[in-house]
């Protein structure tokens, strides 16, 4: 496990074991052993029957990275180029500017749906703004210095940043200190997603993998892995990420209905049930609810898999539209927890038990794991 993914994967193991803690040692080693966070016991409902039905942690960590050198093509600014053609060409929002990194010193560079009449320079943003009157400001890579996810809107009576006013001084300084980061066209969701909640956009988690061929010369063709929805709730502020107190309810691949139970994570409930049938602040119910242009969305994203097929393994975040969808990024490796409760078990569908069993998932023995585990603890 590389570095980096080793720094990401204990992180994740520390906040399993304070959201669901395991004070029996012999508990903890049975999970572990099986290459489990301790805490999956009570989130999975974990058996000696059912653990062979889900994906363990260290060895999907183990797995990566799951795609080749064409990964590349997954960097954001890549993607609008490598989707630019074969139907694909309205899956992406306009592109505007691409703030450089500071070997670069933050220069800005004006990128193909940029406006040809604003003038550039340091006023450049502020007349953009003016003119969408919303824009998209997020980190190419990374956290990009812990700004995060931007919506800037400018209203009629003044400025906000992920719906909280701000002044022109926090514009400002915005602007001169964001690095590494695409500023886009802010796509907005469908008003059914809308009456669900409506102070910040629903994403789609969409993850898909490419069926193992039973010969070199066979047509690539991709399985669905997992399909949520994950909406914003009074705690997350302007993100729809479960991490900071977003809400999200898997839903059927093939037709768009809804699961009828949702989830949201142990820390933001008040009674330690992350369950939930409706929406915890506008109560709209899951149950009957379906997914807007559904089979429209489908066969976009079924186009975009043909077209990256030189890649195995992709996580898809995707803004259901009025008229069809937009793409705001994919994830190489995502991650694959929560999706396992929201939709089912990964390993239960045979064909993408075959795609992580052809990538090595029963290459890494989770003894290994428990080892350096207890170990760690002495």
């Amino acid at each position: 496990m590389d570095y980096r993914w080793a720094g990401m994967f204990v992180k994740k193991l520390k906040d399993d074991e304070v959201a669901f803690p395991v004070a029996d040692d012999e508990k903890k080693r049975w999970a572990l052993e099986r290459g489990f966070y301790p805490g999956r016991i009570e989130l999975y409902g974990l058996t000696e029957d059912n653990y062979k039905d889900y994906v363990p942690d260290f060895q999907y960590f183990m797995l990566h990275p799951m795609n080749n050198h064409f990964l590349k093509w997954l960097d954001k600014t890549t993607l609008k180029y490598v989707l630019n053609s074969n139907g694909c060409e309205d899956t992406m929002p306009e592109y505007y500017v691409y703030v450089e990194n500071d070997l670069c010193g933050g220069r800005f560079t004006y990128l193909m749906d940029c406006p040809t009449d604003i003038p550039k320079n340091k006023d450049f943003l502020w007349n953009l703004l003016q003119r969408k009157k919303i824009l998209a400001m997020k980190p190419n890579s990374g956290s990009s210095g812990g700004l995060g996810f931007i919506k800037m809107e400018l209203r009629e009576n003044g400025l906000y940043e992920n719906n909280k006013p701000i002044d022109m001084a926090r514009f400002e300084e915005i602007r001169d200190t964001m690095r590494n980061y695409i500023i886009t066209e802010y796509c907005h969701q469908h008003h059914e997603l809308a009456k669900v909640w409506p102070d910040s956009e629903c994403t789609l988690r969409v993850i898909m993998c490419k069926i193992p061929p039973k010969n070199r010369y066979e047509e690539t063709k991709w399985s669905c892995v997992a399909s949520f929805a994950r909406f914003g709730s009074a705690v997350s502020g302007g993100t729809s990420n479960m991490a900071t107190g977003g809400v999200a309810i898997g839903f059927d691949f093939k037709t768009g209905l809804f699961k009828e139970y949702g989830m949201c994570y142990k820390s933001f409930t008040k009674d330690g049930n992350c369950f939930l049938n409706k929406h915890p602040d506008t109560g709209i119910e899951w149950k009957g609810f379906m997914m807007p242009n559904w089979m429209l969305v489908r066969n976009k994203i079924e186009r975009i898999c043909q077209h990256l097929s030189s890649l195995d393994y992709l996580g898809l975040d995707i803004i259901v539209t009025e008229d069809g969808m937009k793409l705001c990024e994919i994830n190489s490796h995502p991650a694959n927890d929560y999706g396992q409760i929201l939709c089912m078990p990964h390993l239960i569908d045979k064909e993408v038990k075959l795609f992580y069993e052809k990538k090595g998932l029963y290459r890494y023995d989770g003894k290994d794991f428990c080892q350096a585990y207890f170990e760690s603890q002495q």
